[in-house]
């Protein structure tokens, strides 16, 4: 079926991010570190045993390959109408995640909000660790994750010894600001959000959001129920997809920036 005049302008959107995309995707086979006396790595100091640096990358990096994932079915010629949005959706998160961690002129709220991501991890490894207690799992190759507990129980005390608050892991604010921080229009503000609780539809597998992307036939007239087609849509993936990327972009322009050595005058 012959693409509409929309159709075409969001495949080539999205097929335009690939050499970025793939930039990024190079980036991540070494290791970068912050310049000596810049802002990142002055933020590192607070907590020695995870970088605040490396954390924000390791957004960047996973909301990178969620994207070239989603890229990938477009150049092969396939739409998804729901599963193209759970990918999308770790894109949104991991980018937003960087941008509302490096954002922050503030250093202080830089490092709050770097060890909440930190202090949300060593819980749900906590949480991990937890269910395969007394099962045939809780083993490593050395005999079992007792040690694995200790040194799990000794970083959440780290964290803990240096945040100024107790506030947990927001992902919902944490889209908002990162999205108020991108993007300088209501508009692109607003359908972020809307995007981040329109794909957790997806993520969970309940159909709703996939009923905002189908096209009904005539109900029935006794029960009003009638049948949906959701083909899977240039524009509908384009949305999600355009939106990450931009944010993914703020957020490598934001952790080069807070990288580089101050100049000197």
């Amino acid at each position: 079926m012959a693409l509409t005049e929309s159709e075409r302008a969001a495949l080539t959107q999205m097929l335009d991010t690939a050499p970025d995309l793939d930039r990024w995707r190079l980036r991540a086979h070494h290791v970068e570190t912050p310049e000596s006396g810049s802002d990142l790595a002055i933020d590192d100091e607070i907590f020695p045993y995870m970088a605040i640096s490396q954390l924000a990358r390791m957004s960047l990096v996973l909301a990178g390959e969620h994207l070239r994932l989603a890229l990938d079915a477009i150049q092969a010629k396939q739409l998804y109408p729901s599963s193209h949005f759970t990918v999308l959706r770790g894109a949104l998160v991991g980018a937003s995640q960087a941008v509302w961690i490096l954002g922050p002129e503030d250093r202080g709220q830089r490092r709050e909000r770097a060890l909440t991501v930190l202090a949300e991890m060593y819980a749900q490894m906590g949480k991990y660790y937890g269910i395969l207690a007394g099962t045939h799992l809780d083993q490593d190759d050395q005999g079992n994750l007792d040690d694995q507990r200790t040194w799990l129980s000794a970083r959440q005390a780290n964290v803990a010894a240096v945040r100024m608050g107790k506030a947990s892991l927001n992902l919902t604010e944490v889209i908002g600001a990162a999205s108020d921080h991108a993007f300088a229009d209501g508009p692109r503000q607003e359908g972020a959000r809307r995007l981040w609780r329109e794909m957790s539809a997806d993520a969970h597998i309940l159909g709703w959001s996939l009923f905002q992307r189908s096209n009904f036939g005539t109900a029935d007239r006794r029960t009003g129920v009638g049948e949906g087609q959701a083909p899977g849509s240039p524009g509908h993936v384009a949305e999600p997809f355009v939106a990450s990327y931009q944010l993914l972009k703020c957020g490598w322009l934001l952790f080069d920036r807070r990288c580089g050595a101050p100049t000197k005058s």
